[in-house]
């Protein structure tokens, strides 16, 4: 069985099992439109614990969040306002928008108005937005304490997604009854940017640490099962400094065994300077002619490890490459969601954040307007996809 029907098995698998649990669970589970959502008490009092552990430190963490926000509306904002220009400009589809969703390929593919990310890949990466955005919103929200009605998951449709429920207002208010489905618009403005900007901002933490982590784990890893060379006498790769080590990368292109050797030095001439990274330092080597040899000459002597790994991948190398894209593109999905989130658009988080700021700086009435706002660019935005995908109307 290749790969591509196991990705295939694996989407149809979880989306059939959520919307099993969905059904077996129907009784507590609540529908609106094509939301489904089903709420719980359960993990409040962790949030609890957490956010009054440390309340420095989150008073600190959720002003980031609030720098990170003013610093991620216009940018978002701007981006879209050029994708969007373009688009009418040229009449081109627009380039860059996209649904996420999961594929069977093996690779991160993009193709007009969807990004195909292997499927594996990207429920691991859901689960981890999810997990740490909506953890972020009710730690600071705790912190900052508002109160907690629920905690819980929700399907969009057949797309996954998680939520925390504001209960009531600050302490020392009268509180109000629960807001069901809304927005965290109780308490004063600076507390409702904090916790709204939190969700994002987490979402930016995550993908950093994953990145320093992929960084790491590829540096820690990387040509394990290398070339290893020797330079030969009297030929340009001693002339040029090398002596013994690993071969890693042949003119940028990575080098795993004798066969990416092959692919990476057809066509190179006498004469040509070839870049050689390896163990030892990167090296630019000019290669020569010897009798008998069709091409330029390095003059190095390899020997290739093996490193067959027995556990359902070709090799070590193989897992490696897995592992490594996994942190790469969790990384990505969470900075892109998280940017995204802060669109000032309602029902996204930056939506919310512009409600708020209207309604502190200009007014109530004027607050009313962001609806208005929020519909007309959501509709703008879904005639952009459409018409990405499928061309003029």
């Amino acid at each position: 069985m290749d790969a591509s029907t196991l990705r295939l098995g694996l989407i149809v698998a979880i989306f059939g099992l959520t919307a099993f649990l969905l059904w077996k669970d129907r009784e507590n589970v609540e529908r609106i439109g094509i939301i489904f959502l089903r709420r719980t008490e359960n993990g409040i009092d962790f949030i609890d614990r957490v956010a009054n552990r440390f309340p420095r430190f989150w008073n600190f963490y959720s002003w980031g969040g609030v720098l990170a926000a003013a610093v991620s509306l216009p940018v978002i904002s701007y981006s879209m306002y050029e994708l969007v220009s373009e688009m009418f400009s040229t009449g081109a589809p627009a380039k860059g928008a996209g649904v996420l969703y999961p594929s069977t390929g093996s690779s991160v593919s993009q193709s007009p108005g969807a990004i195909g990310i292997p499927a594996e890949y990207w429920f691991i990466s859901i689960a981890v937005v999810m997990v740490v955005h909506e953890l972020s919103h009710g730690i600071v929200a705790r912190a900052e304490d508002f109160e907690i009605s629920s905690v819980g998951v929700l399907v969009f449709g057949i797309i996954p997604g998680a939520f925390v429920e504001p209960k009531g207002g600050l302490p020392g208010g009268e509180e109000e009854e629960a807001n069901p489905h809304g927005a965290w618009d109780q308490g004063n403005w600076v507390s409702r940017v904090k916790i709204l900007a939190a969700g994002s901002w987490a979402n930016y933490v995550t993908a950093g640490v994953f990145l320093l982590l992929a960084l790491g784990f590829t540096s820690a890893t990387s040509y394990s099962n290398g070339i290893v060379y020797q330079a030969q006498s009297d030929y340009p790769a001693v002339q040029a400094g090398l002596t013994n080590g690993t071969l890693q990368e042949v003119n940028n292109q990575r080098i795993r065994g004798i066969e990416d050797i092959k692919a990476a030095t057809e066509g190179i001439k006498p004469g040509d300077t070839v870049i050689l990274n390896t163990t030892e330092g990167v090296f630019n080597v000019t290669t020569t002619s010897i009798q008998d040899f069709d091409g330029g000459y390095i003059g190095l002597q390899f020997v290739e490890i093996d490193t067959k790994y027995k556990g359902g991948f070709e090799n070590y190398s193989d897992l490696v490459e897995w592992f490594a894209s996994l942190l790469n593109i969790v990384a990505f999905v969470n900075l892109g969601i998280g940017l995204f989130n802060m669109l000032p658009v309602k029902p996204l988080d930056g939506g919310h954040i512009l409600e708020a700021l209207v309604e502190r700086f200009a007014g109530e009435e004027y607050a009313q307007q962001v609806n208005t706002w929020s519909i007309s660019v959501i509709l703008l935005i879904v005639a952009v996809i459409l018409y990405t995908i499928i061309g003029p109307f």
